[in-house]
């Protein structure tokens, strides 16, 4: 049986490959995950199978984990220039920041990371200055503290738009407090390390995570996780106001939009810049609601939001112009009740059976129930196959009210799903 559903997905793989229905990055996305899907089905990886009913392989008690896996805090001084603010951060990881980039850079599709060099080469002041501000120049400022080329340090910040895989959760528990929490994963097919059966890229993220403690008037503004040398926002939160995560979207039109805005077209933003842009701009849920649904991007992505009232939690599915089919806890257009959940696929789709991790947090959620809904269990459902794999970094947990907001490594060991 896992044979013949191998052989379905090459197949997929192939018809979509030969009639054109993808682009080059994604039909090496799909072919590749088309492949490793046959190696998890052949080792007993768990694996969901198609018209298989979703299991919850949560063990309560993984909270609190280990002490050693929080990640540390920094504080980055808002008012400091903009190329000062994250010297202390990157300077003593400088090489282990210009090695993990160069597999970012050496590991993408090879048009794809042509293309984008070219159009940086000689352009680097160019481009940095069409980013919103302040980015260009904190960006500027983490190439001088660390001696990376300038090239690669403006994909890596655009980098996570191209591939990632991400769980994120917006649960509300009988009382009506809202919980917020997510798992970031990243390295998808960026070097397989045979020996040790991990994703090297992923392996050379997680010593360059930290927790961000953004100061503005000398009070935290907002918190936020961080790898290092990247200045969007793909995981914050503001005290009393809401909580962001971001998921990556995939379809045909990301190649497109980068390219278009590398060659001068800057309508379009980027999601990560976006987001912390609403982050630092609104004060309440409903308005980066709005900020976020409203602004021009510059590809697909998911934004996930929280906030600090009963029903405010929202599923955003962007498009460069538009969103498409908001979910949000007061719309319920899911029928879940309590909680709204992305991994990376269309919520109003069904994921791929090779890539399930949708059915099984489900199945978790319903386990734990409204009652159970708190950063503790939800730290269960996120330490347990398939949400937790071998591309897992970290895990976030938020609670906008009280400012709960810690973070900790992540890391699955084997037998593990690859993703």
């Amino acid at each position: 049986r896992e044979y013949c559903v191998y052989v379905r997905v090459c197949l997929s793989c192939y018809h979509a490959c030969s009639t054109g229905q993808t682009t080059t990055t994604m039909m090496a996305r799909t072919c590749a995950l088309a492949f490793v899907a046959g190696l998890a089905l052949a080792t007993a990886i768990p694996t969901t199978l198609p018209g298989a009913p979703a299991k919850c392989n949560m063990k309560p008690g993984t909270y609190p984990p280990d002490p050693s896996t929080a990640l540390p805090w920094y504080d980055i001084n808002l008012d400091l220039p903009p190329q000062d603010r994250w010297t202390e951060v990157v300077t003593p990881l400088g090489p282990q920041i210009i090695a993990m980039v160069d597999q970012v850079v050496d590991l993408l599709p090879d048009w794809l990371s042509k293309t984008a060099l070219a159009l940086l080469d000689g352009k680097e002041d160019e481009i940095l200055d069409g980013f919103p501000k302040p980015y260009g120049d904190e960006i500027r400022g983490i190439i001088k503290a660390t001696g990376i080329d300038p090239a690669k340090a403006i994909l890596y910040n655009v980098a996570y738009e191209l591939e990632g895989a991400c769980t994120s959760i917006v649960a509300q528990d009988s009382e009506g407090h809202l919980h917020h929490a997510r798992n970031l994963d990243f390295g998808l097919f960026f070097g397989w390390d045979k020996a040790n059966h991990t994703w090297a890229l992923t392996e050379k993220l997680r010593p360059l995570l930290f927790n961000a403690r953004m100061i503005k008037n000398n009070q935290t503004f907002f918190n936020a996780t961080y790898f290092a040398g990247y200045v969007g926002l793909l995981t914050g939160m503001k005290t009393g106001g809401f909580s962001i995560t971001v998921d990556t979207r995939f379809d045909n039109n990301y190649d497109k939009g980068l390219i278009q805005w590398l060659q001068g077209n800057h309508t379009g933003n980027f999601v990560a810049f976006t987001t912390r842009s609403a982050m630092e701009d609104n004060a309440t849920y409903t308005e980066a609601l709005a900020t976020l649904t409203s602004a021009d991007m510059v590809g697909p992505s998911y934004i996930i939001l929280g906030g600090a009232k009963p029903r405010e939690g929202a599923i955003i599915t962007r498009e460069e112009a538009q969103s498409l089919n908001l979910w949000t806890l007061e719309n319920d257009v899911q029928k879940k009740g309590f909680y709204v959940l992305e991994t990376n696929y269309d919520h109003w789709k069904d994921p791929p059976f090779f890539d399930d991790r949708r059915n099984p947090a489900e199945a978790c959620l319903e386990d734990i129930g409204e009652a159970n809904v708190g950063s503790e269990t939800l730290f269960d459902l996120l330490s347990a196959q398939p949400n937790l794999n071998l591309l897992t970094t970290y895990t976030t947990l938020m609670n906008v009210n009280s400012g709960r907001f810690e973070a900790y490594r992540q890391r699955c060991e084997p037998p593990c799903t690859p993703w």
